[in-house]
């Protein structure tokens, strides 16, 4: 697999509902700017409305999809984001990729003449080293 990797780093954002939430940065920048950022065209002045919910428990037992981002009304069912999380294990070396991001509320492709679909298949997944990747979350458990 011959691709730039991304470092992925956690930051303490605060507390939702007793657990411990954390903030996704890439490569030592926080990653919400850039998803606003791509939001803008489809969301106007509601893109990258949201904050960090990242815990370790979604993390460390995640189904293949982890929801990075929640609301800033701080209901996490309210409006959210998801990405696909998958770990590669290739013969030189081992990924961790996030990819597919989707906002639930947005991802019936009938309601794109209305604007109720967002198109997230152009921002480019994150491709992250598998030991640097296991490494963070083990520095963030340790201090809690």
């Amino acid at each position: 697999m011959a691709t730039e990797l991304q470092h992925f780093g956690l930051r303490l954002h605060g507390q939702l509902e007793h657990e411990n939430v954390f903030e996704l940065m890439v490569d030592h920048e926080p990653y919400l700017p850039v998803l606003r950022d791509y939001e803008a065209p489809f969301a106007g002045r509601i893109a990258g409305a949201y904050q960090p919910g990242l815990s370790l428990a979604s993390l460390t037992n995640n189904r293949g999809s982890v929801v990075p981002f929640v609301c800033t009304c701080i209901e996490p069912t309210c409006w959210f984001i998801t990405v696909k999380v998958e770990v590669i294990m290739d013969i030189n070396a081992d990924y961790v990729i996030w990819h597919r991001w989707s906002n639930p509320y947005r991802a019936d492709k009938n309601k794109a003449a209305e604007g109720g679909f967002w198109d997230y298949s152009a921002l480019p997944p994150l491709v992250f080293d598998y030991a640097q990747y296991q490494a963070e979350i083990a520095r963030v458990n340790s201090e809690q």
